[in-house]
């Protein structure tokens, strides 16, 4: 992940004579610099782990007590079989998707004894760091993130902190910590080789903004399939949104006045329904497959053919992953992507073609 500058970081320092320099609010870093040690090291003491050699082991309890470090649970309380409290940090407190993650999420930390705390970021980068902030202060001892943007959410907030993080549903690049997403390479894919068996061959896809990885990925596969089926796309096959409803219509209405377009692929749920708005009640409008099985897809006329989203597999499986990281934070971070399905209804079924 490329760091942004933080100036609150450089200032907030003070140095102590014939003393490593700490922060004000010391972190494991802080810890990890005065002993001489990585962060590694010092969070598997801190969490009591016997397989640290002994001098090392003494040396970063020193550091602790010397820069007056307070550790955060990291998962103490899953292990005393206590209650923990975990955050789940999501862009959209009205998106259907992250609400479906959430409720899941909070599910599953019943069943395992831990709270949940939410929060929502609106995808702007200063209220997720301000996020971030009152997380640490309440130190929690885990945080399932949905980041606002795939380079520049620093996360060093949580991780100077120990607090274990994992990211569900969008990535963030170079940063060391585990993912769990939808497969949208494949996702983009599966939704051009729906359309083209059924016959179509003018498609066009609207993406977010380029920076959001997750409807670019999906919208290079489904381009990138279109290619190797023999259809050649140009650069207006590539049409872009802002994620919301307003634009994904204001999109589908352009592509309505051109009248070229023969099947549209939406590669989000809000920008979806924006788009059928546009097309209801047009004559010959173009086929439409849209993103995440959301109600409103299934009740309109006609309805609304999608790529289904594992949203409960995705939630169990960053549950799982958290509770593993925050039990042994020393494992290799890893990436799980779950594979999408599309489920098929009216929008994207040639004229004249019966029910199946």
């Amino acid at each position: 992940m490329r760091r942004s500058s933080d100036p609150e970081r450089s200032r907030s320092t003070e140095r102590n004579e014939g003393q490593p320099m700490v922060s004000a609010r010391p972190t494991i870093m802080d810890v990890a610099r005065t002993a001489g040690v990585s962060s590694a090291t010092v969070s598997r003491v801190i969490n009591g782990a016997t397989t640290v050699d002994k001098e090392l082991s003494r040396r970063v309890q020193a550091a602790v007590r010397s820069t007056g470090y307070v550790p955060n649970a990291l998962g103490r309380s899953l292990r005393r079989g206590g209650t923990s409290q975990i955050a789940v940090v999501a862009p959209d407190a009205e998106n259907p998707y992250f609400t479906q993650i959430i409720s899941e999420v909070e599910r599953i930390a019943r069943d395992q004894n831990h709270s949940v705390t939410v929060a929502h970021t609106e995808d702007d980068l200063a209220v997720e760091q301000a996020c971030f902030a009152q997380l640490v202060s309440r130190r929690v001892s885990g945080v399932l993130l949905v980041p606002v943007d795939g380079v520049r959410t620093d996360l060093r907030p949580l991780t100077d902190a120990g607090i274990p993080v994992v990211l569900v549903d969008r990535g963030i690049d170079g940063a060391d910590t585990d993912v769990v997403a939808t497969d949208n390479l494949d996702a983009g894919r599966q939704a051009a080789r729906h359309l083209h068996e059924r016959g179509f061959r003018a498609p066009v896809v609207i993406a977010g903004p380029a920076a959001l990885r997750t409807t670019e990925d999906r919208a290079d596969g489904f381009l990138a399939a279109w290619r190797d089926l023999g259809v050649e796309t140009g650069p207006t096959a590539l049409r872009r949104g802002d994620l919301h409803l307003e634009s994904g219509r204001a999109v589908m209405e352009e592509l309505l006045a051109e009248g070229l377009a023969d099947c549209v692929y939406v590669t989000n749920n809000r920008m979806s329904a924006g788009a059928f708005e546009a097309i209801r009640g047009v004559e010959g409008a173009p086929a439409l497959l849209a993103t995440d099985d959301d109600l409103w897809t299934r009740l309109v006329t006609p309805s609304v053919s999608v790529i289904h989203q594992a949203v409960r597999a995705t939630s169990r499986a960053a549950a799982r992953k958290l509770a593993q990281r925050m039990a042994s934070p020393d494992e290799e971070p890893s990436i799980t992507l779950l594979r999408s399905r599309i489920i098929e209804r009216e929008s994207t079924r040639p004229a004249g073609d019966p029910a199946p």
